[in-house]
């Protein structure tokens, strides 16, 4: 092999594990990006910004559709626990009729434009102006519970706005 060649392999060698070891950093700082700006609660840096309205204030909603097998079973589970959650739909009311097992059902066609975007179920938590400060898409029945559970605690430090949104349970 000539001299020419040697250096022009050992060049695109060490270009080659140079650019890997540059995608593998990147992957690295990705990652720690990921970390340091995502919350306990899934959101990255803040939280969600959606807003209901007055008529929502101070309650957990849950959004759900009557043709979603996981959304009847999450509004089952919140009034087997007696949780005073709200259903928001867009469907007429008497869909829900039997469904809702007594919780209260909201058909509001503006407020379910401002979360459709989700995947139903959706559970969030409104302060008192109707602002949205915590959400979850469960994806199974055993997050409402726990879900519940903390959203009925207080945060130590408290998330600013949430006075008055506490333990929603019938009890």
């Amino acid at each position: 092999m000539s001299p020419s060649t040697a250096f022009s392999v050992l060049t695109w060698a060490a270009i080659l594990v140079l650019f890997f070891g540059l995608a593998a950093v990147l992957r690295e700082v990705r990652l720690l990006r990921g970390m340091v700006t995502r919350s306990a609660d899934g959101f990255v840096a803040a939280p969600p910004d959606l807003v209901l309205g007055p008529r929502f204030a101070g309650r957990i909603v849950a959004a759900v559709d009557s043709g979603c097998p996981l959304c009847l079973t999450v509004v089952e589970r919140l009034a087997a626990l007696g949780a005073e959650a709200t259903l928001l739909t867009h469907e007429p009311l008497t869909a829900w009729a039997e469904p809702a097992h007594g919780l209260p059902v909201i058909s509001d066609g503006e407020a379910w434009r401002s979360v459709s975007h989700l995947s139903p179920p959706v559970l969030m938590l409104l302060d008192g102006t109707g602002r949205v400060r915590r959400m979850l898409l469960p994806v199974r029945a055993a997050e409402v519970d726990t879900t519940l559970a903390e959203w009925a605690v207080p945060k130590s430090g408290g998330d600013g706005g949430d006075a008055g949104v506490g333990a929603h349970s019938r009890a």
